[in-house]
């Protein structure tokens, strides 16, 4: 887009989101900020929209609310409805994004956000996978944060002892299950920092070659919960006929929250009665029967609750813009929803996300006695042996393998 007078880029932009059904309060919202905008060009002498100088804006509202200036909801106003201008002066046609924080914002030092940066193009440059990349990026800027939490403010100044006292430290933050990965994303990050950085000792002989992985007993829901679960079918909104779809969904197929806000209307074949997709994961493409039930609840939410949309996915937000969800957070806010509706699962440490409903059916299947590469393969596992973990569910069979006591009897003047 050429240049344009901000006025008429702020009445363009406006017009752009209408097919986006905002309610009148978040119009109403918009335009403050817009209004402030424009205030801020108009002490600068400013008519035409300037890209520079909208950035500039922004930058001194997060000033003023570092300074304790203005409240944050005010500072994220000004940004986003600065940030939709220059959406819609790039793309002519507005096109909703969501506004990403920097990764580096809570690290401070500066010779740290390079390292992360090097790193970072050091993975690119062996060709490690984009998932592989998000996850050891996570890993490192937790541990640099970690550094800076514990003032050590150099990397010279890292010990043997940062790096034991952080693994306790991140264990709380990640699944059992998960921490093999966290060992191997740590130690790869150290063995960047020795090849590149001037270290007295050998960081990576810290982590240790094994998390110790225990056996994990995994939770499921009883019959009685998924009887609950399955009475909240009664679903009058839009918004409940959605939840109910996805944790119908999740109960059936085992389906990961990932894979479930990536489903397409494209992936579902209607004449087969199939689910054909692609694991974000794991990359492993499944195909799933399309159960009865499910696709009924399915049908019901896109031809009387989904919102009108060009999108390809099929659960949108309930509220504009009418936009994919935005992955695991969101579902674990439905599931919540869900089962608080359903009246289970609400005690302080009881596990509530869609994941919980994977296991459910693993377990479920296991006592069917369906083997163990069958239950792998419905769960797109890319490791047969990562079923394994589910034989801890199925009780049934567990107590047949139980020794009894039976000839290891001791006598009273024993226990004493």
């Amino acid at each position: 887009m050429g240049e344009i007078s901000l006025s008429e880029l702020i009445a363009r932009t406006e017009k752009s989101i209408r097919p986006l059904k905002h309610s009148q309060s978040t119009l109403y919202q918009y335009r403050l900020g817009w209004q402030e905008l424009s205030a801020f060009f108009f002490e600068r002498d400013q008519v035409l929209f300037s890209k520079v100088l909208t950035e500039h804006y922004i930058l001194e509202a997060k000033a003023k609310w570092n300074a304790g200036e203005i409240k944050k909801w005010r500072f994220k106003l000004f940004r986003r409805t600065a940030e939709m201008l220059i959406w819609c002066f790039e793309d002519e046609n507005f096109t909703w994004k969501y506004h990403k924080e920097d990764p580096w914002s809570k690290i401070h030092q500066e010779s740290y956000i390079l390292l992360l940066k090097n790193y970072l193009a050091g993975l690119n440059k062996e060709g490690k996978s984009d998932r592989t990349i998000q996850y050891y990026e996570t890993l490192a800027r937790q541990f640099l944060e970690y550094l800076e939490q514990k003032n050590v403010t150099e990397i010279a100044e890292v010990r043997l002892k940062d790096v034991s006292l952080f693994l306790p430290f991140i264990s709380k933050q990640y699944q059992p299950t998960s921490m093999r990965t966290v060992l191997s994303a740590l130690r790869s990050f150290l063995r960047f920092v020795e090849s590149t950085q001037p270290t007295q000792i050998c960081l990576s002989v810290a982590v240790p070659s094994s998390s110790g992985r225990k056996t994990v007993i995994i939770p499921t829901i009883t019959l009685e919960e998924e009887r609950k679960l399955l009475l909240t079918k009664d679903c009058k909104t839009p918004l409940e006929k959605r939840n109910y779809a996805m944790m119908l969904l999740a109960l059936r197929t085992g389906l990961r929250s990932i894979d479930l806000t990536n489903l397409k209307l494209e992936n579902i074949d209607w004449k087969k009665n199939t689910l054909s997709l692609v694991q974000t994961k794991t990359g492993v493409p499944i195909v799933l029967p399309l159960l009865t039930d499910v696709g009924n609840a399915i049908a019901d939410y896109i031809l009387n609750a989904r919102p009108p949309s060009n999108q390809p996915y099929v659960f949108l937000n309930a509220h504009a813009p009418f936009q994919k969800l935005s992955g695991r957070s969101s579902c674990y806010g439905i599931s919540c929803v869900v089962m608080k509706k359903a009246g289970i699962r609400q005690g302080k440490d009881d596990r509530k996300g869609f994941h919980f409903l994977r296991h459910s059916l693993a377990a479920r299947l296991l006592s069917e006695e369906t083997p163990l590469p069958v239950i792998s393969s419905i769960l797109g596992h890319r490791d047969k042996d990562s079923t394994k973990v589910y034989l801890s569910t199925d009780l049934a069979h567990l107590r047949a393998c139980a020794l009894g006591l039976t000839g290891i009897e001791i006598t009273l003047e024993e226990l004493r």
